[in-house]
């Protein structure tokens, strides 16, 4: 399986769905499924039914995974009425210390963090 290009902590922006323009923080990644989940994106209401230890129940809003096709990586925010560019990620060695390092590929330059 191919390694994955977003990572956790990554700023993102939300190019498809019902969120779409959106940047939120990954909060978690699923390679095996190829999902992401964003803090405050793909929010749903998960109803609890009570229990023993949960004599009412409840109602929870909770982030669910969207696809990582979906979401590109954050190159610059948008200002006031412009909207946010993505970029997507490419791989690159290193020639000093021949490592892989991702690289943002509208900009050429490589990924900090």
């Amino acid at each position: 399986m191919a390694q994955a290009k977003i990572k956790k902590n990554d700023l993102v922006l939300v190019v498809s769905g019902k969120d779409k323009g959106k940047f939120a923080a990954v909060l978690a990644t699923d390679t095996k499924n190829q999902t992401v989940t964003l803090k405050g994106v793909n929010m749903k209401t998960k109803h609890h039914k009570p229990s023993q230890e949960n004599q009412e129940g409840r109602i929870e809003k909770k982030e669910f995974p969207i696809h990582i096709s979906n979401v590109a990586y954050l190159l610059k925010k948008g200002a006031q009425g412009q909207k946010s560019i993505g970029t997507k990620i490419g791989w690159k060695i290193d020639s000093k210390t021949n490592k892989k390092q991702r690289v943002m590929k509208k900009v050429n330059k490589v990924v900090t963090a």
